[in-house]
């Protein structure tokens, strides 16, 4: 009896309805499953609803997952030996493999289309150039910098040919309707020439949290009071918005190959851009 117990308890602890559950957070999508953090630890749960199985149990706090391209591996940030670094974990689960050692804090982004995941470092931090992109194969060796003197929050584009990115972190997030000096858009930079080009601030909003879906940049933007999906486009300079939250910010998003996720009130929803339906 005592080992059923026990079997019940670890069954009921490893698994939780992503519907009714709520504290869920940074999600990220693939063409089948989301993988999201809960109670400092990374969860999957299919796309389309059911429930949620547990991918690590490290004492660590896990943080920042964003899944590989083809969907077979979920890069992260964590701290298990008190200090953050980048590991990845196959989706079915296993042993995380740690990819970077530096003391310094080192928090995934996302993954570049040649397969190597991207991440954001103060290792050659100074006064004017604080956190830089990088990069890091899977396999494992030396980080390399993407060519952009500054930048926290971003992606590379599916074609390689630029980078979606905010230069600075800010130091209180959840200010909401900040406008004062680190209210800044999202730079769109084209890699090879330099081309910069920025997201349109009509009410001097915060812009955050860049993704790109379909050759467009999606982002958070305050410029109606609450944090909201809205969507820039390099070529012909369009803007829009795309949910209407007004209670409730939101707060992360990732985008998958025919969606968008995003979390907003404690839960995950889906967008689809196509028409802004959304699925919680």
């Amino acid at each position: 009896m005592k080992t059923l117990n026990l079997l019940l308890f670890f069954l009921i602890c490893t698994t939780i309805s992503a519907q009714g559950t709520q504290l869920l957070r940074q999600p990220t999508l693939s063409g089948s499953d989301i993988v999201f953090v809960y109670a400092n630890d990374l969860w999957k749960v299919p796309a389309n609803g059911g429930s949620a199985q547990r991918l690590t149990s490290n004492e660590g706090y896990e943080f920042s997952p964003h899944f590989s391209n083809d969907g077979s591996w979920v890069a992260f940030t964590a701290e298990y030996d008190g200090n953050s670094d980048v590991y990845i974990i196959p989706v079915s689960g296993g042993e995380p493999k740690r990819l970077t050692w530096h003391p310094g804090a080192d928090v995934v982004q996302g993954w570049t289309p040649d397969g190597e995941v991207l991440f954001r470092s103060a290792r050659e931090a100074r006064p004017t150039q604080t956190n830089k992109l990088y990069k890091v194969s899977s396999d494992g060796g030396f980080p390399t910098a993407i060519n952009i003197p500054r930048a926290a929050y971003g992606e590379i584009s599916p074609d390689g040919k630029y980078a979606a990115y905010t230069p600075i972190t800010f130091w209180d997030p959840e200010w909401r309707n900040y406008r004062g000096g680190q209210a800044m858009p999202v730079w769109i930079v084209e890699l090879a020439t330099g081309e910069l080009q920025r997201t349109p601030q009509s009410t001097k909003e915060r812009h955050l949290d860049p993704v790109w879906f379909q050759n467009k940049v999606f982002y958070l933007s305050e410029r109606d009071l609450a944090s909201n999906i809205w969507s820039y486009d390099p070529v012909t300079g369009d803007e829009k918005q795309h949910t209407f939250h007004k209670k409730f910010d939101v707060k992360s998003l990732d985008a998958g190959p025919d969606r968008i996720v995003y979390e907003q009130g404690g839960y995950l929803h889906l967008l689809n851009p196509s028409d802004n339906s959304t699925q919680q």
